[in-house]
């Protein structure tokens, strides 16, 4: 018996010594906290349907997130995930509503798009020189009045079944978009942790002039850094849009605000050159869960805003802090 108390001890101690879990324990601590006292606070919280709902939340904020990680980690920022994903989520919508194009044609419309509008971001920005901030708040700008020409200025609706089945059905009991998210963490972790482009974007972020001198086409990365990120957005959006059952002129709005959130929670590096795939997760989650929170709470939604400033700066300056602390 005590050989058994011993053993499980030292497991523990193994655990919580090991520097991934070090890195991690302070966001898995607040997540317990939060969803702690928000199991007091209202009984509805750890019911099943509340929990399908944060997990179909985080798919959106996750997806996003992982695209926006690596604009990041690279040094830069992107505040056009959201009217990516708005722009095409109204693109698969008008495409099958009114043209009647096959789901996966569609659909990789879509992220061709996503894929094409990223890589205008990033070939700007790294041939021209102009902020990633200015850039991408110009380009977030147009694209949203892009996504209500595409619209119409009103919902495309009437969506076919197989485009709903993405954002609204289950398989096995978990809901889809959770499927799409695990998906996007495995294939942004290989890329990230097994490919030498997942190196050059961490030596980049970490240091552009050495990574530069050591042979890296700096600019190439960055190009296809801003590529991967309307990508994640693009798939993101359709995602949305199927949750929605519909596409809306302001579909996206304000997204860029919860991907940047849930990586700077997640341990993403506004200067660039850190962040992994876990941290992304749990920022992601943490993002669902604060969000899922204020809404059982009946926390009127511009009080929801202030919050989610508010936490953006507590990650920066924990950020700050912490790389200080190293």
């Amino acid at each position: 018996m005590e050989k058994a108390k011993n053993k499980n001890v030292n497991a523990i101690k193994k655990i919580w010594n090991n520097p991934n879990f070090k890195s991690y324990s302070g966001i898995i601590l607040v997540i317990i906290v939060v969803s702690l006292f928000m199991n007091f606070r209202s009984p509805n919280f750890m019911t099943y349907n509340n929990i399908m709902n944060i997990l179909r939340q985080i798919a959106v904020y996750g997806i996003l997130a992982c695209g926006m990680a690596f604009t990041m980690m690279t040094g830069g920022i992107d505040l056009t995930v959201g009217s990516i994903a708005g722009v095409s989520g109204a693109v698969v919508a008008r495409l099958m509503v009114e043209n009647s194009v096959p789901l996966l044609l569609a659909m990789l419309a879509g992220i061709l798009i996503g894929a094409a509008l990223g890589l205008i971001c990033g070939t700007t920005i790294a041939y021209t020189g102009i902020p990633p901030f200015i850039m991408t708040l110009g380009f977030q700008i147009t694209l949203r009045g892009v996504c209500y020409l595409i619209t119409e200025g009103k919902p495309i609706g009437n969506l076919p079944e197989n485009l709903l089945f993405l954002g609204l059905e289950s398989i096995a009991g978990i809901p889809v978009p959770i499927f799409f998210l695990a998906g996007t963490f495995v294939v942004v972790g290989i890329i990230l942790s097994r490919t030498s482009f997942g190196r050059s974007v961490y030596a980049v972020g970490g240091n552009y002039q050495a990574a530069h001198h050591s042979g890296i086409n700096a600019k190439r990365v960055i190009m296809f850094s801003y590529m991967i990120s309307g990508i994640c957005a693009a798939l993101a959006g359709i995602i949305l849009t199927a949750r929605n059952a519909s596409a809306q002129p302001t579909g996206g709005n304000t997204f860029e605000t919860e991907a940047i959130a849930a990586c700077a929670m997640g341990g993403v590096s506004f200067s660039g050159g850190t962040g992994a795939v876990p941290g992304i997760f749990f920022g992601a989650l943490l993002m669902g869960i604060i969000n899922n929170s204020m809404n059982l709470m009946y926390i009127d939604s511009y009080w929801q805003q202030v919050v989610k400033g508010l936490i953006i700066i507590g990650s920066v300056l924990y950020s700050i802090y912490n790389s200080k602390t190293k």
